[in-house]
């Protein structure tokens, strides 16, 4: 089983193809055809971090993308040859026990990869998983002729959208020497700041990819009722690896300088912001049909009015008349509480929707301290 995937950069979108497991009764089986995830660039990526490997986010992240692909490259005899519509079918009991198994021999790879994407996205990592330096030189396996194969043609690719890049930025000095000196220098101090992602490491990216190659028929797409011949894609990528085709895809999506991933102040996923100033929350349902963004700006309001001089002023002269109504129980001091108290709820509201100043405001605070 394969899995697919395309990029069309005009639109900033993939199209990722992969078979979920289904069942009937007791039986499950992979799905006849493969679905077709057709989503922003980085969103599969963005899914794989969000799962929770240490729990049961990895049995249903494997039974939903990548069941199939362990099961045969575990089990390679099983594999049918010819045109099989429904590849792999089992009872319940072998289903499970796979699945078990599934989730102890690749879960530590999942962490890993996880880890690694994170520390390549300069998010917070854990360095005990990634940054091993203890390397068992006696098991390092030999060098395989397809992958250096691969890395020379994915190099090739690269190093022809970076001509084009130049040609551009050539063009950009002869037509507009103003906006390339400004962009040139902006250029340099990202670099100095180092906020931006560092594009020559990548080396330890590159080493999640074991199997990939090139597409450039889309027979798989017009098999799933895709056709990407109207888009802007040369090509898409196949491989019976879920590592490699992640990796692939974490690359396209740095390849754009504008991307980028954050982790939600509220509900601590990660999620790609749909500019540069939306960075705090996502925009993803987080309680009571409001989303993080509205929930974060819905904290950073009621943490303003705690800061507001004038509305503690008001809480404060509030309390105070409270409190001599308790000790005295006079007519005038139950009088003067209950006025403030209606009064006040009226001018508070006015405050905070700014149809009064805030001298206005302070203004009746002050007038209601010296009954």
């Amino acid at each position: 089983m394969y899995f697919y995937i395309a990029f069309d950069k005009t639109t900033n979108t993939e199209y990722l193809l992969y078979k979920d497991m289904i069942h009937k009764g007791n039986i499950y089986y992979s799905e006849p055809m493969s679905k077709c995830l057709v989503v922003p660039i980085g969103t599969f990526l963005l899914n794989f971090l969000n799962t929770d490997f240490e729990g049961t986010g990895i049995g249903h992240f494997i039974r939903k993308y990548c069941y199939e692909s362990i099961y045969f490259l575990k089990y390679p005899e099983k594999k049918k040859d010819g045109l099989n519509f429904v590849h792999l079918e089992l009872n319940e009991p072998d289903y499970l026990l796979n699945l078990f198994q599934f989730m102890r021999s690749e879960k530590d790879e999942f962490i890993y990869m996880q880890n690694l994407f994170l520390k390549h996205l300069n998010l917070p990592y854990d360095a005990t998983i990634v940054d091993n330096n203890d390397i068992d030189t006696a098991n390092i396996e030999p060098i395989n002729p397809n992958n250096l194969e691969f890395e020379k043609m994915w190099d090739d690719y690269f190093e022809q959208k970076a001509t084009i890049a130049l040609e551009k930025l050539e063009k950009l000095k002869k037509d507009n020497p103003k906006l390339y000196a400004e962009y040139e220098e902006q250029y340099y101090k990202n670099l100095k700041n180092n906020n931006d992602f560092n594009y020559s490491n990548l080396l330890e990216i590159n080493g999640l990819i074991n199997d990939l190659s090139l597409e450039f028929t889309f027979g798989a797409y017009y098999l799933s009722g895709i056709d990407l011949s109207t888009h802007n894609i040369p090509y898409c990528f196949y491989s019976s690896d879920i590592g490699s085709i992640l990796a692939i895809e974490f690359k396209e999506f740095i390849s754009d300088k504008h991307h980028t991933i954050k982790k939600c102040k509220n509900c601590s996923k990660y999620f790609i912001p749909e500019n540069l100033r939306d960075i705090k929350y996502c925009n993803n349902i987080f309680k009571d049909n409001k989303t993080c963004k509205q929930l974060g700006k819905d904290i950073t309001y009621k943490n303003s009015l705690k800061n507001d001089k004038l509305l503690d002023m008001y809480r404060k002269r509030y309390l105070s008349l409270a409190s001599s109504v308790s000790h005295y129980g006079t007519e005038k001091a139950i009088e003067r509480f209950e006025n403030y108290k209606k009064d006040g709820v009226v001018m508070k509201k006015k405050y905070l929707n700014k149809e009064i100043t805030k001298k206005e405001f302070g203004d009746w605070i002050q007038k209601n301290k010296k009954q």
